[in-house]
């Protein structure tokens, strides 16, 4: 038996092998009648992968990489061919093209038949939930209140650890996925709420195995390979994915039960009165219950890495330059003081602290390199030729640390982001702070509020240093998103 199911092994893997090595051939006698961008080659089957996963830091080899073939470039990664652009130019041009508002249909979630409007390749399924999202987000006011009540609480955790050295991430994300709560389910939870806590744990355990999430974008034909998918984690992530899906299932079965359209809570509700003022005037719409399912899991999962990462890297930056820090604090006690709570207008009326935060989002890239587009359709950029399939990458970290670009890119200098007398923020073409294009993410307006609002709110009530002894270094963990170093930080009462 044992012998069975080997050779059965052995024979599968030789099948997607030959299978894979003849589309790899495919490719290239396609590739060679095309003007295809120029870049390196690759090995049969893996193409460029074990070059880049000799690395930890991707974003910077991919920008060496572009020193070399230039602002547009390809490589195969895996079987598939990857246009990688380097500037903002043309990742403006391209990512505001109908031809590559496509997202590959090979992913993680595809494996399981799971439907993700955000990562639909459906193109009406994802512009209708867009809209519908972003109008909903666009209930600013809500939403500020949302995250002003949460950083109240956060800020009480950080007083009780008494200016002591603290795994910041650690106590960041059950305050982030709170305000996701609040904006979703209309209520946050206690720290130690055991539904809270197992929603949290489960997303960091989705959040590794979704790293490895381009084995199925590069290599489609796995999907077929059911001990593959094993080896790789899928199996695990479905278990993990399900737990969580049973929980968000009991809280949208509650709020159906429980619906008033005269009285909407949250997100859910507007959602359900939505779908069901639609579906009676017998408009086409994707708005159902499995769509609500994949918008919620969706919105509560997939800014949270990169929210924590970004807010992670201002106290990581601000800690380090205390110069900086100090000065942000000056604005804080000019234009707030050290009681009233801040307000995402009051942003506008300091330009200093506002500048800071950019000059971090452009020096500690958190989404270094982009999520690729797919080409719905044979398409130019820059002349070159992308066939339809191919995959693009946007090379935010390129951008932001061209010396075409900024002067000195690899020093942080929140004054390049001011005019000269200091009063007005100057933003630059060359700065992308989240994504770009017609399919940007719907959550930068939250993401924005978010940011600034816990970036000042910490400042205004705590001193941020490290440990004593501990010497700074930016060379941050690069998996999904830049991570800034793992680190303690301490937050120290102010008066």
């Amino acid at each position: 038996m044992i012998l069975e199911n080997l050779v059965s092994v052995r024979y599968e893997i030789l099948i997607a092998v030959s299978f894979a090595v003849l589309l790899g051939i495919i490719a290239l006698l396609k590739s060679s009648r095309r003007n295809i961008p120029p870049g390196p080659w690759g090995l049969p089957i893996f193409g460029y992968i074990p070059f880049l996963s000799r690395t930890k830091s991707a974003h910077l080899h991919i920008t060496n990489l572009s020193k070399k073939y230039g602002d547009i470039f390809s490589l195969r990664l895996g079987t598939e061919l990857v246009v990688v652009l380097n500037d903002a130019e043309s990742i403006r041009d391209a990512y505001n093209r109908q031809e590559l508002l496509g997202k590959s249909p090979h992913d993680c979630f595809s494996v399981f038949g799971w439907k993700k409007p955000f990562l639909a390749t459906d193109l009406h399924m994802w512009q209708e939930h867009r809209r519908f999202v972003i109008r909903s987000l666009k209930y600013r006011g809500k939403l500020e209140v949302i995250v002003q009540d949460e950083i109240q609480h956060f800020q009480e955790i950080l007083k009780a650890f008494k200016g002591q050295p603290i795994d910041f991430a650690a106590v960041l994300t059950p305050s982030l996925s709170n305000n996701m709560s609040a904006f979703i389910f209309g209520k946050r939870f206690d720290y130690n709420e055991p539904e809270r806590k197992i929603l949290d744990n489960n997303l960091e355990k989705v959040s590794k195995i979704l790293s490895r999430e381009d084995s199925v974008i590069f290599f489609p034909f796995i999907r077929h390979l059911p001990f593959l998918l094993k080896w790789l984690g899928y199996e695990k992530f479905y278990k993990i994915y399900t737990k969580s899906e049973e929980i968000f299932k009991k809280r949208m079965n509650e709020h159906k039960k429980t619906l008033d359209e005269k009285n909407i809570r949250d997100f859910i509700d507007r959602y359900l009165v939505e779908m069901e003022q639609r579906q009676k005037k017998g408009v086409k719409t994707s708005l159902k219950d499995e769509a609500m399912f994949g918008v919620v899991s969706g919105l509560y999962t997939a800014g949270d890495e990169s929210m924590r990462s970004s807010i992670r890297w201002t106290m990581y930056t601000i800690a380090s330059f205390l110069d900086v820090q100090k000065k942000v604090q000056e604005e804080i006690l000019q234009i707030i003081g050290q009681e009233r709570i801040p307000e995402f207008q009051d942003m506008k009326s300091m330009p200093f602290s506002y500048a800071v935060l950019l000059e971090i989002m452009r020096f500690n890239t958190v989404s270094a390199l982009n999520v690729v587009r797919y080409a719905l359709t044979d398409t130019k950029i820059a002349g070159y030729d992308l066939p339809a399939g191919t995959l693009v990458m946007a090379n935010f970290w390129a951008v932001h640390h061209d010396p075409r670009n900024w002067e000195d890119p690899d020093k942080f200098k929140p004054e390049r982001f001011l005019s000269p007398d200091g009063k007005t923020v100057v933003k630059s073409k060359h700065f992308i702070a989240f994504s770009i294009g017609k399919r940007s993410c719907p959550g930068e307006e939250l993401a924005t509020v978010e940011i600034f609002l816990y970036f000042i709110s910490i400042l205004q009530k705590f001193d941020v240093r490290f440990p004593e002894g501990y010497k700074p270094t930016f060379e941050g963990i690069y998996k999904s998103y830049y991570k800034p170093p793992s680190t303690k930080i301490r937050f120290i009462p102010k008066n």
